[in-house]
């Protein structure tokens, strides 16, 4: 049978481009260098604006991450109008925080620089992640505009995102290495700090989002499963405390039942919960 039918362009198709080089860090003991890479989901090209980006940090306890490992989910982002960037950072048994937050930062830079390859609103940057990659995003956007993180290339590009979605995110790592209700991730604290954050107190400091919540007023939408065993649900409660008394437009959504990592965060429901609140808040 033959048929003929007029089709309505009511979304643009998506490009993925994989492994893209953003930085270059040092690898084998400081004797050689190493590439990071990022993901980027974009439109085709001759959009009739610059679009929203979503920086994407995968989970992994600071130590196993793989920035491939969600694409099938942001797809909805990207879908919704964002170019989503999915941004490996170093592992801590490369190196120990802060180099995670500096290479958060150099990613975001990169981006920026290339906006127009990528057709990216500069000034609309959200960064989102789980779990390690939550606390992660958490730090990237109270550190904006704080001078010392920034390294590497683009460094006339800045850093700073205008929100920050951390799913089931950790905050302060001695918190949840001691409320957790599993002691099976807590060396994943001692790998990222360089040591144990009890008898670190400053280094745990540098890592803790709490103690950087004054310094500017970035809209903070918090995910958490009230059934988390890795990473207590409670943490992101003083955070969202300490973010809306600092001023901070702030929600906290706690999913009923959810566990680390649960795939109740990748439904529908979750996904225009986040595309809504980024919206509201854009500038």
């Amino acid at each position: 049978m033959k048929k003929t039918i007029k089709v309505t362009k009511q979304r643009a198709g998506l490009w993925q481009e994989n492994n893209v080089t953003y930085a270059q860090v040092p690898g084998w003991l400081g004797h050689s260098t190493r590439d990071l890479k990022l993901t980027v989901i974009r439109h085709f090209e001759q959009q009739e604006k610059s679009l929203p980006l979503i920086v994407w940090f995968a989970g992994g306890g600071w130590m196993d991450v793989d920035q491939n490992v969600h694409l099938p989910n942001l797809v909805d982002f990207a879908r919704a109008g964002f170019v989503v960037a999915s941004v490996e950072y170093r592992h801590s048994n490369l190196a120990n925080w802060p180099a995670q937050l500096e290479d958060a930062k150099a990613a975001i830079r990169y981006l920026k620089a290339h906006a127009a390859k990528y057709q990216i609103n500069k000034e609309q940057v959200i960064v989102m992640g789980e779990s390690a990659g939550g606390h992660l995003a958490s730090m990237t956007a109270l550190t904006n505009n704080m001078t010392g993180y920034d390294k590497g290339d683009y460094l006339d590009e800045s850093s700073a995102v205008s929100q920050a979605i951390p799913w089931y995110g950790v905050v302060d790592p001695l918190s949840a290495k001691q409320k957790s209700a599993s002691n099976d991730f807590d060396f994943v604290y001692r790998n990222l700090l360089g040591a144990e954050p009890e008898d670190a107190p400053k280094l745990d400091a540098r890592a803790d989002p709490l103690q950087f919540v004054g310094q500017n007023k970035v809209p903070f939408l918090i995910l958490h499963g009230t059934k988390d065993a890795v990473v207590p649900v409670s943490d992101s409660e003083k955070l969202y405390a300490s973010l809306t008394e600092n001023g901070h437009p702030a929600d906290l959504i706690e999913l009923e039942g959810a566990e680390h990592m649960d795939e109740l965060y990748m439904q529908p429901e979750i996904s225009d919960l986040i595309i809504n609140f980024i919206r509201t808040n854009l500038k």
